[in-house]
C-alpha cells in the first residue's frame, strides 16, 4: 500500500494501520504493499475530453477485452457472463459506441481463436510477457518472429509466467463528500474486500486511488465501493511482476518501441512487463 506523506510511513514492504472497529482485526491489520503499477507502455488515462486518439486505442482496448472476455467463457451474452458485462459498462462510460459495441460482440461470438502467451527476455532481467488471441497462430508468431528479431531480443528459455501475479485492478475517485479521504480509502478497501490500496503512483492521476484484488473479486469490489459513492474509471485484470528491474533511458526507450509495435499487432490483447 502506498501512502502520501500525510500522517503516514513506509516500512520495508508492510503498513501497518489501525481498523476503526476492533472486530476488523479478523481481516488482519496488514495489507501488503507491493510494487503494483499499471503497465507503462499501454496505460491510457482515463480524462475527461481526450483526444481522437486517445480515445481509439481507448476503444480499442475495450475492444480486445470483450473479445478474451467472451472467448474464455465462451459465452457473448453480458447478462450470464460478468466479466463482459463489466467490461461494456466501462466502455459505456468512456463514451465507446453503442453500434461499436455491439459490432465488437457480434463479430466475436462465433470466433475460433485460442489464447496464447509469449514470454520475450530483455536487458537486465527485463521480462516482457505478451497475451494473445487469434485463429492463426501461425502467422501471429511470423510477425512477432519478426518484431524480437529486429529488436535483439529473443525468446525466453523457460516459463517466465510465474513471475507475474494474476490480479484485478481498479481505480476510482472518492466522493468528495469525504473529509479524511486515504483514511476512509483504507477503511472502504478492506470492507470493499480488496487485498491492497496505493494512494499515490506514476499512474494514478491526484486524487485516485487504486485498489488491488483478485481477479474473481472484481465484481463484488466495485460493486461495494459504488456503494461507497466511488466514481470507477477502470476496472482490469493484470499481471503484475512479482519483482522488477531498473533499465538505462537507452534500453528503456528501446524496449518501448518493441512494445509499442507488438500492441499494433490485431491479434495481441495486452502486454505486461518487469521494469520499473
Amino acid at each position: 500500500m502506498k501512502y502520501t506523506s500525510y500522517a503516514y510511513s513506509i516500512m520495508h514492504r508492510y503498513t501497518f494501520f489501525k481498523a476503526a472497529d476492533h472486530c476488523r482485526t479478523a481481516l488482519s491489520n496488514m495489507i501488503l504493499k507491493r510494487n503494483a503499477g499499471h503497465n507503462k507502455w499501454s496505460n491510457i488515462r482515463h480524462i475527461k475530453g481526450a483526444n481522437d486518439q486517445q480515445k481509439s486505442l481507448l476503444f480499442a482496448r475495450f475492444s480486445r477485452q470483450m473479445k478474451l472476455a467472451i472467448r474464455e467463457q465462451n459465452d457473448s451474452n453480458p447478462e450470464t457472463n460478468s466479466k463482459l458485462a463489466s467490461i461494456i459498462e466501462m466502455a459505456k462510460k468512456n463514451s465507446m459506441p453503442k453500434d461499436t459495441i455491439l459490432n465488437t460482440i457480434k463479430t466475436h461470438s462465433n470466433s475460433k481463436a485460442e489464447p496464447y502467451w509469449h514470454e520475450i527476455k530483455g536487458p537486465r532481467g527485463s521480462i516482457i510477457l505478451i497475451q494473445s488471441l487469434t485463429e492463426n497462430v501461425k502467422l501471429l508468431k511470423q510477425n512477432l518472429n519478426t518484431l524480437v528479431r529486429k529488436s535483439g531480443l529473443a525468446y525466453c528459455d523457460s516459463g517466465a509466467k510465474h513471475l507475474f501475479i494474476h490480479k484485478g485492478i481498479l481505480i476510482a475517485k472518492p466522493s468528495p463528500d469525504l473529509t479524511n479521504a486515504i483514511e476512509d480509502c483504507i477503511e472502504h478497501a478492506i470492507n470493499a474486500g480488496a487485498e491492497e490500496v496505493e494512494t499515490a503512483g506514476d499512474d494514478l492521476e491526484p486524487g485516485y486511488y487504486k485498489f488491488i484484488c483478485e481477479p474473481n473479486d472484481m465484481p463484488k469490489v466495485r460493486t461495494n465501493l459504488e456503494k461507497y459513492k466511488y466514481d470507477i474509471v477502470h476496472a482490469e485484470e493484470e499481471h503484475l511482476a512479482l519483482q522488477k528491474v531498473s533499465l538505462s533511458d537507452i534500453e528503456y526507450e528501446h524496449l518501448a518501441k518493441f512494445i509499442n509495435n507488438v500492441q499494433g499487432l490485431p491479434d495481441v490483447i495486452q502486454v505486461y512487463d518487469n521494469v520499473n
